[in-house]
């Protein structure tokens, strides 16, 4: 039962996670300080954040028929976990993520004001949106909301929240961190792009309708590209206006992404090929820490 959850747990997803606060972090850290115990709370509550998220996506994919038996990496679909079990999964991690994110407020805020209800709703809305990606009625994600989702909370929110909790402040900083917010959000969107692109016929039978799913192939692999290019342009903007440096190093990481690209195009997404679909969001995950990575080392 501990490997069946492990599995719907999804943790090649995690990384991305990571990846918006550890950015929130940095940028705190270049343009003032950070502190490791906000770092520490902050990735714990993103973490249990995701993993909420892809509970409830194996639960709500199972139970409106898009993830059948063939499914043999989904949970529920396999019939490694009842529904009971994952209904109680989701229940310990909704409550997990709400008492860490009240220790992570507290920590950082101190005192039950203003600032600490607006926090405290926003992470009443990330837990919201994680559960209703695919979950309840009407889902999100089964209308071409998915990426905007992910863009905004694994990018804006992740990232310029992670943020403020360090430093307090809407400031330059602040401000300026928002490229790179935004950078990372079209990247972990891009991670959702090939997902679905490699399900758009089981999504379409099933009523699942993705934006890849309603642009098609051809059109969702050219959204991949434009994705992947804004991103590394916007940080690569962030970084010749913040620092002494031109960006060269974000362009040549930038390349990395390019070549992904072409061997995401010269797949067609049947069923045989979905092992190497698998295989390319892993590394599309990696590529994103990479790149986070490099900020980091630029940054500090």
């Amino acid at each position: 039962m501990i490997k069946a959850f492990v599995q719907a747990a999804r943790l090649r997803t995690l990384p991305l996670a990571i990846a918006s606060i550890s950015t929130g972090s940095v940028l705190a850290s270049f343009f003032y300080e950070h502190d490791w115990r906000i770092t520490t709370l902050a990735l714990t509550t993103a973490i249990l954040l995701q993993v909420l998220s892809n509970f409830a996506n194996d639960y709500g994919d199972f139970k409106k028929g898009t993830d059948d038996q063939t499914r043999t990496d989904r949970a529920l679909a396999s019939g490694a976990l009842s529904e009971i079990q994952m209904c109680n999964a989701l229940v310990i991690t909704s409550i997990l993520t709400l008492v860490c994110g009240i220790m992570l407020l507290w920590l950082a805020l101190d005192s039950i004001e203003i600032q600490f209800l607006i926090f405290f709703i926003i992470g009443l809305v990330s837990i919201g949106a994680a559960i209703k990606y695919t979950a309840g009625k009407n889902p999100y994600g089964y209308s071409t909301l998915g990426d905007l989702a992910v863009f905004v909370f694994f990018g804006l929110v992740a990232v310029l929240g992670t943020y403020y909790l360090h430093v307090l402040k809407f400031d330059h900083g602040f401000y300026q961190s928002i490229w790179p917010a935004s950078g990372v959000g079209l990247l972990a969107t891009g991670v959702l792009n090939i997902n679905n692109i490699r399900d758009i016929e089981g999504d379409r039978k099933n009523g699942k309708i993705t934006l890849a799913a309603k642009l098609g192939k051809k059109r969702a692999e050219g959204y991949q590209l434009i994705l992947n290019i804004t991103a590394v342009g916007l940080i690569v903007y962030f970084v010749r206006v913040s620092t002494a440096h031109d960006g060269l190093l974000i362009a040549l990481v930038g390349l990395l992404f390019l070549g992904h690209w072409i061997g995401l195009r010269g797949l067609d997404n049947t069923t045989k090929n979905r092992s190497k679909y698998n295989a390319l969001l892993k590394f599309h995950v990696l590529l994103t820490l990479v790149m986070v990575v490099t900020v980091a080392f630029i940054l500090l």
